[in-house]
């Protein structure tokens, strides 16, 4: 987000995380492949230097994801410019959408136990704890799908900020 922005041009602010059940949900999922691959690699070549490093590779590589997993946070923010929303890490900027492209709000419910981003045939959806929040219609692009604790107050605020918009 815009560090530079001041608490009057910020119209909402919600940071979300994933559930708290989620992460030893991946601690509890992340196990079993690498208990197989050690299995397969050391059953069919024994204890052997190769084995070894090839068992670490297999290891880091399902388990070195989940720290960035554990600790990834959604920031939305509805500013004079639009809506802004960054997911930490799979974002390094904000991802923008404009008033001027912003058709309708909606607050909707989506399927539970479906967190994160996911592009669908109907547009993105960004969902890191909850399956309410906010379906933005844009001109001419696929709708937006925003999860929010507070739905009904990111959708006002998107509102507020259109009308505000469309004044100028």
């Amino acid at each position: 987000m815009d560090r530079n922005r001041t608490r009057d041009d910020v119209r909402f602010a919600e940071r979300q995380t994933f559930p708290s059940w989620m992460g030893p949900a991946l601690l509890v999922l992340a196990v079993p492949g690498p208990l197989l691959a050690i299995a397969a690699v050391v059953g069919e070549q024994g204890l052997t230097r190769n084995s070894l490093s090839l068992v670490a590779v297999v290891v880091a590589l399902t388990v070195a994801p989940l720290p960035l997993l554990l600790r990834s946070a959604m920031q939305t923010q509805v500013t004079d410019d639009g809506l802004q929303i960054q997911y930490w890490p799979f974002h390094r900027s904000p991802r923008a959408v404009p008033f001027d492209e912003i058709d309708d709000v909606r607050v909707e419910s989506r399927r539970s136990y479906q967190y994160g981003i996911r592009w669908t045939r109907t547009g993105w959806e960004y969902t890191p704890n909850s399956r309410d929040g906010v379906a933005v219609t844009r001109q001419e692009q696929k709708p937006v799908f925003v999860g929010s604790d507070r739905p009904h107050e990111l959708a006002m605020a998107i509102r507020e900020g259109l009308r505000a918009y469309r004044r100028r």
